[in-house]
């Protein structure tokens, strides 16, 4: 009997914490309105701005004209005067692995460029200056572009591209 006396009480005292436990419950749900879905976390693409710098590179790259490098010109050196012309560039030099200049379209610092530059991969690129390297004929060779313009990474692979083109022409 004095059990039943003990248990009787307790069980109430439970049922009520579990019922304040659970008004506590809809309320913060009744604060979040019940008639809206939850929140989706989730990933909303926004568009990024692109800076003044990068729409001109954009339209330097959609801006280069379909120029023949090597059936309206009759040597090599009249080939990489037409890619100078046709990418704006200031000179371009290709450079063999020992610094000789292997051909050029002109300008006064060919075979600065070619003794300086021809092993790229040990020296850092400087200002207006872009380097390539290409085998030809199993020649490494070293492709050297000056410019006072933007070379981006996809105009460098067309003047590569272009390069390949000339090299297999005249070579």
């Amino acid at each position: 009997m004095i059990l039943v006396i003990i248990l009787i009480p307790a069980a109430l005292l439970l049922k009520r914490m579990l019922g304040e436990r659970a008004d506590e419950g809809g309320r913060s749900r009744k604060q979040r309105l019940d008639y809206q879905p939850p929140a989706k976390q989730g990933w909303v693409p926004i568009p990024v701005p692109i800076s003044w710098t990068a729409k001109k590179r954009q339209q330097a790259a959609a801006s280069i004209p379909e120029v023949d490098l090597v059936e309206n010109c009759r040597n090599i050196q009249e080939s990489l005067s037409a890619l100078v012309n046709k990418y704006s560039l200031d000179s371009f030099t290709i450079a063999t692995s020992d610094g000789l200049v292997f051909a050029s379209s002109g300008g006064a610092t060919a075979q600065e460029d070619a003794a300086r530059f021809s092993r790229h991969a040990e020296i850092r690129e400087s200002v207006g200056v872009a380097l390539f390297s290409t085998t030809h004929s199993g020649s490494e060779l070293t492709g050297i572009i000056r410019s006072k313009g933007i070379i981006t990474g996809e105009i460098q692979k067309r003047i590569e591209s272009d390069t390949k083109d000339i090299l297999n022409r005249w070579i």
